[in-house]
């Protein structure tokens, strides 16, 4: 899908329009929701107003909702929707295409909690929520196009570098290339990473560098 490869070359007006051209078609707006979460379109994200649909679709919603009201300085709602969708994942049987409540509400409402408690300090409690994102993320099983249009271990990442642990930040971006490579993201996170520990590495740089030429975003992590 269109939106997927512009995502992760950065051409955040290419993909938010695939996303709605998709709700357009489907009716169903999880994919406008998750793009603009990716982007950093906060005021956007206030805009969605059609939250109908299955336990899958309303999470999702919830969860665009809840990053943007966590960026608008609103913490006690992002946490409370972070929880909703977190309990939603452990009882609901819904599914989004072959892909089960459990493994993507979990996925999302982790990474919500995580920036939560990140934003309130506990940056130990932000890894752990993290690394259990990654873990249910790395649950799906294979489609195409995938069911969430980022990846956790960006949200990993880049706790582990404001934590000051590049070895381990390195790591987990490798390991997001390996998913998906010349994903720009990911490789600008590797960058920080390889900087944190006084390397330097020409092909990975070259490869952001070609990743990003086409990007319409500037960013200063693997996340907004």
């Amino acid at each position: 899908m269109l939106l997927f490869a512009a995502s992760m070359d950065g051409q955040g007006a290419v993909a938010i329009q695939a996303a709605r051209d998709y709700e357009k078609l489907t009716g169903n707006n999880i994919y406008t929701a998750l793009t603009l979460v990716r982007f950093g379109r906060f005021d956007d994200i206030a805009m969605l107003s059609d939250r109908s649909g299955n336990d899958v679709r309303e999470g999702m919603w919830d969860f665009a909702k809840g990053y943007a009201a966590l960026r608008d300085g609103n913490s006690d709602e992002a946490k409370d929707l972070a929880e909703t969708i977190i309990q939603t994942s452990t009882t609901s049987s819904a599914a989004f295409r072959r892909h089960s409540a459990e493994h993507l509400l979990g996925d999302v409402g982790n990474i919500l909690l995580g920036e939560v408690l990140r934003e309130e300090g506990d940056l130990a409690g932000a890894i752990v929520a993290f690394e259990a994102a990654v873990a249910l993320e790395d649950q799906l099983i294979y489609d195409e196009p995938e069911p969430l249009p980022f990846a956790a271990r960006d949200w990993l990442g880049a706790a582990l570098l404001e934590n000051g642990d590049f070895a381990g930040a390195e790591e987990v971006y490798r390991a997001a290339l390996e998913d998906h490579p010349h994903n720009g993201w990911s490789l600008y996170g590797l960058l920080e990473a390889l900087q944190g520990q006084d390397k330097t590495d020409a092909d990975v740089q070259a490869d952001f560098d070609q990743s990003w030429a086409r990007s319409d975003t500037w960013i200063r992590g693997s996340r907004f």
